[in-house]
């Protein structure tokens, strides 16, 4: 078809002697269109039927960065990949882009999604330190059983304290949330600024007059799960199978090793871990960061490495478009 109108465009400016702005105008044929095509038909006649080159189309040296990446990081996924090498100036292409490069190159497979339950938005803390949930985690280090308590703040994902017990007795969790709310900052006089409230399932720990008594003197609000519903203290539940995942891979020996490494983990999680709930920003940049400045440091980037990609791969398309009289 696009050939068929190229003669037509031949022809008609052969009989008429008219230059090709006004034969495509009495065609009525788009100028836009009609150079596309002869564009699209030069690509073709070129050996080994190079492949057309998009305006904001990925780079090779920036495909060459992304594949290097993902071979040194083969444990992170795409999306989170896609912002590390923002951060770190590596490559500035979205999460779709990585994935089809990644995808080219064979370095990862489709995968099955999975059904997941979101909150409500009501549900859902909009601040830092408005809720917080917690949970004990039972855990086997050296033949010796342990309970792991953490308190998260849900806005940030932030493990805001953690402890290794040997028991998961009222007294024991009580001391554990008030090591907890101490972290939170107050005012000079030494009154809290905020208070948290407390999700918690309905374990012996929670539920204990000593507990009680710790949240009661703050003046906090205690909020019990559902029995057998898990999914509704889901941040902490989540964070304690990543926490136990990495415990495991740890290996620790002992009580000592266990914590020691627990340290190095919660710094990983609060620090370091990119979390895809936070766009995929470190829970300590939404705790006591300024989350918004970072997404926008990350837009700009994204767009002028756009606008650069742009210039580049329209140089690259120039030499080959075909001259008109």
């Amino acid at each position: 078809m696009q050939r068929q109108v190229h003669a037509i465009v031949q022809q008609t400016k052969a009989r008429s002697g008219w230059p090709a702005k006004r034969t495509l105008s009495a065609l009525g044929i788009p100028r836009g269109s009609y150079y596309r095509w002869l564009q699209e038909e030069a690509w073709t006649k070129e050996p080994g039927e190079v492949r057309p080159v998009q305006a904001f189309e990925a780079l090779p040296e920036e495909r060459t960065a992304v594949i290097g990446y993902a071979r040194t990081h083969p444990e992170i996924r795409h999306r989170e990949l896609a912002w590390r090498m923002i951060d770190e100036e590596v490559a500035f292409l979205s999460s779709s882009t990585v994935y089809r490069i990644l995808r080219e190159a064979k370095l990862m497979c489709r995968q099955r999604g999975r059904q997941k339950r979101y909150r409500e938005e009501i549900e859902k803390a909009t601040r830092p330190d408005q809720r917080w949930g917690t949970d004990l985690m039972y855990v086997t280090i050296g033949g010796v059983n342990y309970y792991y308590l953490a308190f998260i703040d849900e806005y940030s994902r932030y493990i805001v304290h953690w402890e290794l017990l040997s028991n998961m007795e009222g007294h024991s969790v009580s001391v554990g949330g008030q090591k907890a709310l101490e972290t939170l900052p107050r005012n000079e006089r030494g009154e809290l600024l905020s208070r948290p409230e407390i999700r918690s399932d309905n374990g012996s720990g929670f539920i204990s007059k000593e507990f009680h008594g710790v949240l009661e003197h703050y003046g906090l609000t205690h909020v019990r799960i559902k029995p057998h519903c898990p999914e509704e203290n889901g941040i902490i539940e989540r964070s304690n199978r990543t926490v136990r995942e990495a415990l495991e891979e740890a290996e620790p020996a002992s009580r000592y090793e266990a914590e020691a490494a627990l340290g190095r983990i919660i710094g990983w999680y609060n620090h370091e871990r990119l979390h895809s709930s936070l766009g995929y920003l470190r829970p300590a940049d939404y705790y006591r960061g300024d989350p918004e400045s970072l997404h926008e440091a990350r837009r700009k980037k994204l767009a002028a490495a756009r606008h650069r990609r742009r210039e580049k791969n329209l140089e690259l398309r120039q030499p080959t478009l075909p001259m008109e009289g």
